[in-house]
């Protein structure tokens, strides 16, 4: 993984860099991700909240997921995804892969939430994969 990244969203209003490696990716099978991504699951990188730096106009919605409150962020314009932060860890944020210049280099870990996961997808790897959230 590189040690900084660079995305944005679809109509160019909202940048953002990251001054570090991402900790991890991993797809993310829960409702809320599936809802919010119109997709089967979502792919995410946790990375240092404290390296992560955003500028141009975004619109919150908080509310409460599968792993308590967390509040997503999107475009104002486009409505495109960047990230969320769960209120259950406050050192990291959750970067939409999808957001990403150059996404190619993304290798998520693991599966999360399978416990959503719809039956129609086959996943096809040998990555762990847990019902909800990993412990530790």
């Amino acid at each position: 993984m590189p040690n900084s990244f660079e995305g944005g969203c679809h109509c160019g209003a909202v940048r953002y860099t990251c001054e570090a490696e991402p900790q991890m990716a991993f797809y993310c099978h829960c409702v809320d991700c599936q809802r919010m991504s119109g997709s089967a699951f979502a792919v995410e990188l946790m990375v240092n909240r404290a390296s992560f730096s955003c500028s141009g106009e975004l619109t919150a919605y908080a509310f409460d997921g599968e792993s308590g409150p967390v509040t997503r962020f999107h475009c104002a314009t486009c409505g495109s995804s960047i990230y969320l932060e769960a209120e259950s860890d406050q050192t990291h944020l959750f970067v939409k892969a999808g957001s990403l210049d150059d996404p190619s280099w993304v290798r998520p870990a693991m599966h999360i939430f399978t416990k959503a996961h719809q039956p129609w997808l086959q996943i096809n790897d040998d990555l762990p994969r847990y019902s909800a959230l990993p412990e530790g």
